[in-house]
């Protein structure tokens, strides 16, 4: 719901903790923040900086658990060359811009966390930006980091659909795609393929087309697994329903679910943000839960695939009008509750609760806890990272 700038420096951080500033723009009720995540080009390339970035330390390294059972209806897939494992803790990442390992490291001290995931995503301009976006691998390559990014199904330049796909005709760019992530040290990567789908922002919004955006899913994870050295973790992730129009578009979710073997683990997108009105914290957290396509739609749906689960993308409102410090308040479009503790340690109790494997700051625009801004959500988020599910990595 925020709007994404993969790329460039519009917002995010996500917990894994991850974050994206560069995506895109989402439309009514719930915008998209990724409209700046790489909009960059591979043939424009920005002059990457020469930052030196310590790795960090070494910890568990959280892997999906595979599910043994099998739809008929859906093709075998090539079985992942790394045998499932549990997941000891959660892991914590964040979205500080584009290609910034100096940045996380600089968020990781502030928090006292040793954040060891990076996160980010690759470019949607063009094909050439999603599948050899050198640049953004690159600024990560060598950093210590493991690596989260967020993989567009479609390039924004048009003449592209989810039908098309499904019959294996883009494969051949998501094939480059893992090898260039094989060959830069990052074959263990986990994969948001086609995050956030029931976001109208994105050219692989899939509303009415299930049947499209499953078949072409599961060509790219059979494309990407075929490759020598690979071990990626691809993630579905929808964000966090709307009860509104575009969830009427969408229908039920789990139609738009790849199969359990083409799938390692299931996530969502949570932002403390509604729609003209914010009823205050407690209570917008609540219908958080409740909601048609709320996080208890997403345990119960972790549950039934024997499926580990994550928040690829959690933060405030990055943009838009907001209240004092989630107190209710009324006003026109996107509304949030500002910097709001209140919701982080409601975030943080459901995902000690769920054993939720990661879980990604949005750590850009209005969403930020750097630079002083935000410094009640940036204390709550700093306490919840002393919690017993964290322990490993503290500082």
């Amino acid at each position: 719901m925020r709007a994404h700038v993969w790329g460039s420096t519009k917002y995010v951080v996500a917990i894994l903790a991850l974050g994206v500033v560069g995506w895109q723009v989402y439309s009514a009720p719930v915008a998209d923040k990724h409209s700046g995540m790489s909009t960059v080009s591979a043939a424009a390339e920005p002059t990457p900086t020469t930052t030196p970035v310590v790795p960090p330390s070494t910890v568990p390294i959280p892997v999906a658990v595979q599910s043994s059972t099998t739809t008929t209806t859906i093709p075998a897939a090539p079985p992942t060359s790394v045998p499932p494992r549990t997941v000891p803790s959660t892991a914590f990442t964040a979205y500080v811009g584009a290609s910034n390992p100096a940045l996380l490291g600089g968020l990781s001290a502030q928090l006292g966390y040793n954040i060891t995931y990076g996160f980010d995503g690759m470019g949607q301009t063009t094909w050439s930006a999603i599948d050899n976006y050198q640049w953004g691998i690159r600024g990560w390559k060598g950093s210590g980091y493991h690596m989260i990014w967020a993989i567009p199904m479609l390039p924004k330049s048009g003449g592209v659909s989810l039908s098309i796909g499904a019959t294996g005709a883009y494969n051949s760019y998501f094939t480059t795609l893992a090898q260039n992530l094989v060959a830069a040290g990052m074959g263990n990567s986990y994969l948001r393929l086609g995050w956030e789908f029931n976001q109208t922002g994105y050219p692989w919004y899939a509303a009415g087309q299930p049947a499209a955006f499953v078949a072409y899913w599961q060509q790219i994870v059979t494309a990407m697994r075929s490759v020598p050295g690979a071990q990626f973790r691809f993630v579905w992730n929808p964000s966090r329903g709307d009860n509104g129009s575009k969830d009427l578009a969408m229908g039920n979710l789990a139609n738009y679910y790849p199969g359990d073997a083409y799938v390692d683990m299931v996530g969502m997108d949570v932002y403390d943000t509604a729609w003209n009105t914010y009823p205050g914290a407690v209570a917008e957290f609540q219908k958080t839960l409740t909601r048609t396509w709320g996080l208890n739609w997403l345990a119960s749906f972790g549950a039934a695939h024997s499926k580990p689960l994550a928040v690829p993308e959690m933060g405030l409102g990055p943009f838009g009008a907001t209240a004092t410090n989630g107190v209710a308040f009324v006003s026109s479009g996107i509304v949030s509750g500002g910097d709001d503790p209140a919701f982080f340690t409601s975030m943080f109790q459901w995902i000690a609760q769920y054993n939720v494997s990661f879980v990604g700051l949005w750590n850009v625009q209005n969403s930020t806890i750097q630079n002083g801004q935000n410094p009640l959500s940036a204390a709550a988020l700093r306490q919840a990272l002393t919690g017993a599910k964290f322990a490993t990595a503290r500082r």
